[in-house]
């Protein structure tokens, strides 16, 4: 099992990454690597150990913004936050002489992982049968689900950190904290990274004689396949990396050569790390803890301003439980489902603003019989012109409503 900070070969396969980084712009790597256990710890203690290494040690300060993190990140995160600005910042000289070796390296690296990225590809990986169609494919597979997870990651962290050093207090740390995560976030966003690692990764071809000590990647599962190394900061006298997530939970979405994976998880964190540090997926979109939890009430769902997280919380709460809990307005009598005998169909109108167009939801009940003998009701949406239950029901079929009330059952 991969330790708290991943394992050595994972370790070994960002350094191996990071030093190709710098040696492309010309910069000796720093003795000093620490790694951190979240994004979130990163972010905080990469700038506060910048700022101490320039020689700005106002301890009053300092005890402050600490303060600061550990009411607004939680008192595991400030540890961690302490330990990890301590290996980064210790020995470092206080004066303001020094101040230019804590000079963050991220402009310069934005160009750098590209063209180290191409020269390790060019001279590691020449002939195509090193590396097979399948293992590019393997390590394709959860791109789009990574990067989603990785601007959930950012968006909760620029949240914190505004929490905590983002008020008009403008000293010095609290300026640098601010000043660099926003040049980090940015930066993050570049793919080649991810790639660059797996160039180094401990499912590389391995020399000749030599047969892999490790699974391939179509053999790992999701949460191993993200690499270690996945958010790092990049400064000339020390480097700081967090590696993947302890749990990663993801879903298929789509069939056959179309298909993708999403973050998703109905119970729980899609994603999660060793402090605890954590973020929140429905189907591929990045919600509130609440939205999961389902801890919101009806007139919260409906307040919320952003309509894709209305959309996830409606659908995790189940639109037969909203529909009662928001006292949707019924648009006709509720009539018997022709496609599902024993069934009726209810349409209801739905609040403007739920959605990007003016729809309706038809309250519907499954065809299958779940495993423990009940029958889930669902919600589907149709367009406000249906004006009842059973032209609604055909309009979901692409039927007439003369049609679907002809139909024998539906499934």
């Amino acid at each position: 099992m991969p330790g708290r900070h991943g394992t050595a070969a994972e370790r070994q396969a960002w350094e191996s990454a990071a030093r190709a980084c710098y040696r492309e712009i010309g910069v000796p790597f720093p003795e000093r690597v620490v790694w951190v256990s979240s994004p979130l710890v990163g972010a905080f203690a990469a700038p506060i150990a910048a700022c101490l290494s320039t020689g700005h040690r106002n301890n009053r300060v300092l005890d402050s913004v600490y303060r600061a993190v550990d009411d607004t990140a939680g008192e595991t995160v400030g540890h961690a936050v302490r330990a990890a600005v301590q290996a980064a910042a210790d020995g470092a000289a206080s004066d303001p002489v020094h101040g230019a070796a804590a000079t963050a390296l991220h402009a310069e690296i934005i160009a750098a992982v590209g063209s180290a990225l191409a020269a390790t590809t060019a001279s590691a990986v020449r002939d195509d049968a090193h590396v097979t169609p399948a293992r590019e494919e393997s390590r394709g597979v959860l791109t789009g689900a990574l990067s989603m997870i990785a601007e959930a990651s950012d968006a909760a962290v620029r949240a914190a950190v505004d929490a905590a050093v983002g008020g008009p207090r403008q000293d010095t740390i609290r300026g640098e904290v601010r000043r660099l995560w926003r040049a980090h976030l940015t930066w993050r966003q570049s793919d080649a990274w991810p790639a660059l690692v797996g160039r180094f990764g401990p499912d590389a071809v391995p020399p000749p004689g030599e047969s892999p000590s490790r699974p391939t990647v179509a053999e790992r599962s999701p949460a191993q396949s993200a690499p270690a190394g996945w958010w790092w900061w990049p400064f000339l006298d020390f480097v700081m990396l967090c590696p993947r997530p302890a749990e990663l939970h993801v879903e298929q979405a789509g069939e056959g050569p179309w298909a993708t994976h999403r973050p998703h998880r109905a119970d729980g964190p899609a994603a999660r790390w060793a402090d605890g540090f954590r973020v929140y997926f429905w189907h591929g979109t990045h919600v509130p803890q609440a939205v999961i939890d389902d801890t919101l009430t009806a007139d919260e769902i409906l307040r919320e301003p952003n309509a894709e997280i209305r959309r996830c919380a409606i659908e995790r709460r189940g639109w037969d439980r909203f529909i009662a809990e928001a006292r949707l307005a019924q648009v006709g009598p509720a009539v018997p489902d022709p496609g599902n005998p024993g069934q009726t169909l209810t349409l209801h109108d739905v609040p403007e603003g739920i959605y990007t167009t003016h729809v309706r939801v038809l309250l519907c009940t499954n065809g299958t019989v779940e495993r423990d003998g009940t029958r889930r009701r669902f919600g589907l949406t149709v367009p406000a012109e249906c004006t009842d239950p059973l032209e609604a029901a055909a309009w979901t079929y692409g039927l007439t409503s003369v049609q679907y009330a002809t139909a024998q059952r539906r499934s």
